[in-house]
Order: structure tokens, then sequence, then C-alpha cells
């Protein structure tokens, strides 16, 4: 579905991502995991055209995504749940949400979408006329979630989706992450917890200083020597 080889990103003159290749299946849950500054989130913002990838090739379904534009992936059927939420907090639940299906044009479609998402989220529901900025942080990271289903994707990229939740609303969000699994949605998802990262996904890739040093099955990585011992102490 995802392939990305030889992928190189700098920031201005500075290099940040050296020679990343990775791939992403079919209805696969795959976890990009890294400590800070490992280029972890630059991955995902490559993929969806937020940073300009200087050499490499990244494609989607064989689409050639460097040569197609952001609201062109999201057409393709990519989404992307940003870090912190980015939710306009003087707008209602219901209005954010609504955003996540800005190209679709069919009243009908989108009220299914509404429908659909609502299944997964009943807070959704319950909170349509509350503002959105007087949410708690959990429950602001389940309305980006469900903004990011409304274009109805295929690949769902999702920049730390578990950065500074409470235990409980990781759980939740994990629970969620399991569901749109199920739908036949792909999810990529980065993170620094070991167990949670490699417990939930299919395969998973480890980075460091800009370079995958690791990849394998959610199991291998869990059972890895490297992540053992860097990770977790062992």
């Amino acid at each position: 579905m995802l392939e990305i080889e030889g992928l190189d990103v700098f920031y201005g003159d500075f290099q940040v991502l050296w020679d990343v290749s990775l791939t992403v299946g079919s209805a696969e849950v795959v976890a990009v995991l890294g400590p800070n500054g490992s280029g972890k989130s630059t991955v995902l913002k490559a993929i969806m055209g937020l940073t300009a990838a200087k050499r490499g090739r990244i494609t989607f379904e064989g689409h050639d995504l460097r040569r197609v534009p952001t609201h062109g992936k999201v057409d393709l059927g990519i989404s992307m749940v940003l870090e912190r939420r980015r939710l306009f907090g003087a707008m209602s639940v219901q209005e954010n949400v609504l955003l996540g299906a800005y190209s679709c044009r069919d009243k009908a479609e989108i009220a299914r979408r509404l429908e659909w998402v609502e299944s997964l989220f009943p807070i959704i529901a319950e909170r349509r006329g509350q503002e959105a900025g007087r949410m708690s942080g959990g429950e602001q990271q389940m309305v980006a979630i469900a903004r990011s289903l409304m274009s109805k994707p295929r690949l769902l990229l999702m920049d730390e989706p578990f950065l500074g939740l409470a235990p409980r609303i990781v759980h939740q969000i994990l629970d969620i992450i399991r569901k749109i699994h199920a739908e036949g949605i792909s999810v990529v998802f980065n993170e620094q917890n070991v167990q949670l990262s490699f417990g939930l996904s299919d395969r998973g890739y480890l980075l460091e200083s800009g370079r995958v040093v690791l990849s394998g099955t959610g199991d291998e990585m869990l059972s890895s020597d490297v992540v053992r011992r860097v990770y977790l102490g062992g």
C-alpha cells in the first residue's frame, strides 16, 4: 500500500532523515518508535507533504506522493492526526469533526460518515454543540481522530497519539485504533513506549538519529536484544 525508499529530509541545512525505507501493507498497523529527535514525526510529515523530501521515493497504491499536494493526498485516501490535536477551540465539536469531510460534496455521504464516526466515538454525539476547547486533552484527541476519519481514509497517520494522556485515556485510544484497524484501515503511528507500540502493531520500525536501525514484526521487535538493551534496560 505505502512504500518509502531512501528518504532523506532536511530542515534547512540540517539533515534529519537518512536513507529511511519502510512499507505499510493493506489493513496493517505499523509503529515507528524512537526517542525525541529521532525523526519519527518527520517521517509522517514527509508522507503527508508537510515536510519536503530532499531525496527518496514515497508511493501510495502506485501514486508518487512527492508529486501530489497535501490536499490531493487526502483525496487519494490518506489522512493524518496531527500532534497535539490542533483543533479549533472556539468551534463546536461537530464543526471540528465536519471539517474532515471538507472535500466531500455529497451531503448524504457526509451524514453517513458522521454516523460512522459517532458509532466509534459516542462522545462526539454527546458533545456535538460543546466548544472543542472546553474538552479534556483525551476528549480532544478523540475529536481529532474523528475529524481525520471523516475523509474516509484507507491509511491513517497518527503523530504521537498518546502524548500527554492519562493511562485510562491511552487505553481508550488503543481500543479505537483496534476498531479502526478492524474496519480495514491501515494505521501508522509513532511513539516512544516500547510495550505500547509493538504490542499493538503488526510491524514496527526503530529510528535513531534519523536512521532506521531495526525493523520486524511487533513480536520480533518486543523480543529484540537491541530494543531491550536500548529502551528497556535489559
